[in-house]
């Protein structure tokens, strides 16, 4: 056991030390004392994450939704071609968002995450025909003419093209197996 600190004459500190007790007084040999203490069990660490926050999933999840919607967009606007595949890079980033929002996978954030991807898709599939309106006929459009309109421009884009929707639906599937895995990791 040591105690405090004692100078020396030269003005250095030296520790003055005593040899293990045996709690009675008495002092216990080096040998015996290394003989009998065993190695201390390895730390047990806990789980970092607990619980599913849905809260936290729902606004970062959103967040990113709302950032693959925009992407998908300017990409078709920007390059004038409809790639489907990236109806399922928009579900598996809206995925990851409500897996990395909310910590830990579970039913509830799988759910939600399915929604958040199919209204994306939805909404982006409006400003997708939108622009290529406007640039096909060289005509100005408002932004938004409300959502009935929406829904009938979606509408009449997906029974146009029908390997749309089957693309959706592979989106919003992964997206639900993303955000459902209670034990996978976020991966971006």
């Amino acid at each position: 056991m040591e105690s405090e600190p004692r100078p020396t004459p030269s003005g250095e500190q030296q520790h003055a030390t005593s040899s293990p007790s045996d709690g009675l007084g008495a002092s216990v040999p080096a040998s015996a004392l290394a003989s009998s203490t065993a190695a201390p069990d390895p730390p047990t660490y806990l789980p970092l994450v607990t619980a599913t926050r849905l809260l936290d999933g729902i606004v970062v999840g959103m967040a990113m939704a709302t950032i693959a919607g925009v992407a998908w967009w300017a990409a078709v606007g920007f390059t004038q071609f409809r790639f489907a595949y990236g109806a399922i890079a928009v579900g598996l980033v809206v995925g990851q968002g409500f897996l990395i929002g909310a910590r830990k996978g579970g039913t509830l954030p799988a759910i939600v995450a399915g929604l958040a991807c199919l209204t994306t898709l939805g909404v982006a599939e409006y400003f997708i025909q939108r622009s290529l309106t406007i640039d096909t006929f060289h005509t100005e459009l408002p932004l938004w003419q409300g959502l009935s309109t929406a829904v009938d421009v979606v509408r009449s884009s997906l029974e146009a093209e029908p390997i749309t929707g089957i693309f959706w639906g592979m989106a919003v599937i992964a997206a639900m197996i993303s955000a459902g895995s209670r034990t996978r990791r976020p991966i971006l």
